[in-house]
């Protein structure tokens, strides 16, 4: 019986498809489509893929029956676009969020190739680190609306600190985001809360990201965005003119 194990990776990791075991999406999709398959395959989802492909291999795997196994987790999906606060479906980086704890949260990384922090700025074989950050900020704000502040008043986050720590590379390979509550407190306007944020390839971490952020009452941070945009532009042009007033009065001296 012949049987054959594969990783399914995005077409733009080229650097990552060099290594034996992986295969490009779109061949994967092309084999599945066409049945050229082994007697047995296992396939196990890495990143790189976007949600109609990981959606046609959830289809044409189940197609195929028994000769198609998914490995563990089967096949992510991402999370719904506006618990992650953004607008275009391909810069979702993570799956739904499920709880592990009575202050811990875990998701699945689920990174489409497209993704605006990918789109510019992938290089060698790694997930570059201003991608991870993306991912803990969107971990941090969909467990924050599901778990922690739940009403019905719209609300914006304010982040007030984040630091980093990356142990080994995290690869476009099955992995997961664990997010850890460190602290909880309110204030006279909104909460505050300190968490961190783990990334695992299995059992392993890879990085970690802790962050203070403030959850605020969208009304008030209006006003506040507001007063701030304000004053920030009334400082710059006082700047201007304090520059700009010496070399005007030399040139009446002069005169």
């Amino acid at each position: 019986m012949s049987h054959e194990a594969l990783i399914a990776v995005g077409d733009r990791f080229e650097d990552f498809l060099a290594n034996r075991g992986t295969v490009p999406v779109s061949e994967l999709i092309a084999r599945l489509r066409a049945g050229e398959l082994p007697e047995s395959l296992s396939v196990s989802i890495g990143q790189g893929l976007s949600a109609g492909q990981l959606a046609e291999i959830r289809t044409l795997a189940a197609a195929h029956g028994s000769t198609v196994s998914l490995g563990k987790g089967g096949v992510p999906e991402p999370a719904e676009r506006r618990l992650t606060h953004k607008h275009d479906a391909k810069n979702v980086l993570i799956g739904p969020v499920g709880q592990i704890g009575e202050k811990r949260f875990v998701a699945d990384l689920v990174i489409d190739e497209r993704v605006e922090v990918l789109e510019d700025h992938l290089t060698g074989q790694h997930i570059p680190a201003i991608t991870l950050l993306e991912a803990a900020r969107q971990l941090w704000t969909v467990v924050t609306e599901q778990f922690f502040v739940t009403g019905p008043e719209r609300t914006r986050f304010v982040i007030s600190a984040v630091s980093s720590e990356f142990h080994s590379f995290v690869f476009p390979l099955p992995a997961t985001a664990q997010y850890e509550l460190l602290e909880h407190r309110r204030g006279p306007v909104g909460s505050v809360f300190r968490c961190r944020v783990g990334f695992f390839h299995g059992e392993k971490p890879a990085s970690s990201v802790e962050a203070e952020y403030r959850v605020i009452p969208e009304r008030f941070s209006v006003k506040q965005e507001k007063l701030a945009a304000r004053q920030a532009v009334v400082s710059e042009l006082t700047r201007l003119r304090e520059q700009s007033a010496p070399a005007v009065s030399a040139e009446r001296a002069a005169a």
